[in-house]
């Protein structure tokens, strides 16, 4: 019991392992240092995103918006730091706040206040954000970078990327304010059981719109992270790290149908995403074939994920039941 206790809740690090083996296996180059070092500064990105993701997806919410909204922030901090010359430090500031005061509180808003599905809320942002990725520079990347600007996505401290640094900071921030916080609790509540934490006096309206901004604020950094590590902002930039975020966040445990998660363990998930990515790539297999990897890989976490917590929501049904009747 104790072992399958602790493949459930660390099994996206056995799985971890297991792919590193053997992609070690497949290809000799996988295993170096300089591409353990590349796989660190590639999951910097979709680690620190997918703390907002994992925020939002435990309140109970999904945000399909994720890859626009990294690129809007990339592209506005971009703007700042070469056509503004500002510093990158307030501009990094700016365009993370920008789009978690529009995006963040535009998805809220309209899933709180209309009971909106989430799904087709974040769907009309998504492409909203990624039609202002456009605008801001008339659908031009923006280059020229000055060096302050790629330090975030592209120095190292030793042979430690400064990106999975910044990912470990936002890593801690999150388990705080998920496990330590009476937010954080409420924000389990509300995730877990809506009318329930109604009936406690959390609002649940307000704890959705938080949710997202808190969440975006997340992928606006990163946003701005993949910025500095393409040396550009680019509007097409995160148009293909949703799924790996999605993905890495529900093989990490956090749960799709909300109430359930913790970042230490999704991080783990996010690695898996990563490997996979890379591993792919270094053995030459077909982007193609990364595709219907990706996907399958999504489509069999959410799967497990659903099919547990309905044998859960089912055995507590029973004991209800066993209850009540042994009361009669």
């Amino acid at each position: 019991m104790k072992i399958k206790k602790f493949f459930q809740q660390n099994a996206s690090w056995v799985v971890l392992i297991c792919l590193v083996f053997l992609f070690s296996i497949l290809s000799p180059n996988f295993r170096t240092i300089g591409n353990f070092i590349n796989i660190l500064r590639q999951v910097a990105v979709n680690g620190i995103a997918a703390v907002g993701l994992s925020i939002i997806l435990i309140s109970g919410g999904i945000d399909l918006s994720t890859g626009s909204q990294a690129a809007v922030s990339g592209m506005i901090c971009s703007m700042l730091v070469v056509n503004a010359s500002w510093p990158t430090v307030p501009a990094i500031i700016v365009a993370v706040l920008v789009n978690a005061l529009v995006f963040g509180l535009l998805n809220g808003c309209f899933i709180a206040f209309t009971e909106m599905p989430p799904l087709i809320a974040t769907l009309g942002t998504m492409n909203i954000a990624r039609g202002a990725a456009y605008l801001i520079n008339g659908g031009y990347t923006v280059y020229g970078l000055p060096d302050g600007a790629k330090v975030i996505g592209q120095a190292t401290i030793g042979e430690i990327p400064i990106s999975a640094i910044l990912l470990l900071i936002i890593l801690i921030i999150g388990h705080f304010i998920l496990n330590q916080t009476t937010y954080g609790r409420a924000l389990f509540a509300v995730g877990a059981n809506k009318e329930a934490a109604r009936l406690s006096g959390i609002s649940s309206k307000a704890i959705t719109v938080s949710a997202y901004f808190v969440g975006s604020l997340f992928i606006g950094l990163g946003g701005v992270v993949l910025m500095s590590r393409l040396n550009s902002g680019m509007p097409t930039a995160g148009s293909d790290i949703y799924i790996e975020i999605l993905a890495g966040c529900i093989i990490g445990g956090v749960s799709a149908k909300g109430g359930e998660g913790n970042v230490f363990r999704m991080i783990g998930g996010v690695l898996v995403m990563g490997v996979i990515s890379n591993g792919m790539n270094v053995a030459g297999i077909s982007e193609y074939w990364q595709y219907v990897a990706k996907g399958g890989i999504l489509l069999v976490s959410v799967a497990i994920d659903s099919y547990r917590t309905l044998v859960n929501s089912r055995r507590k049904n029973h004991i209800i039941i066993f209850k009540a009747a042994k009361a009669q």
